[in-house]
């Protein structure tokens, strides 16, 4: 998957093992659930964590750890 790194201002391809998805709250109620695929990767000797925010259908097919 794809992610843009904003420190490096670059986008950065992370294998889908290095991937989880994560349910942010941004609000109260079920209607205030945003999706994201967040990796912690090593890219230029930076440790970086870096956040995709996707749809709920892209959140289902995922097929890798929530957490």
């Amino acid at each position: 998957m794809e992610f843009y790194s904003v420190k490096h201002r670059e986008k950065i391809n992370v294998p889908d093992n290095d991937i989880k998805k994560r349910k942010f709250n941004s609000g109260e109620g079920e209607g205030r659930i945003r999706y994201a695929a967040v990796a912690e990767v090593t890219h230029k000797g930076d440790s970086v964590k870096l956040t995709k925010f996707i749809n709920k259908a892209t959140y289902d097919e995922l097929k890798v750890p929530e957490i």
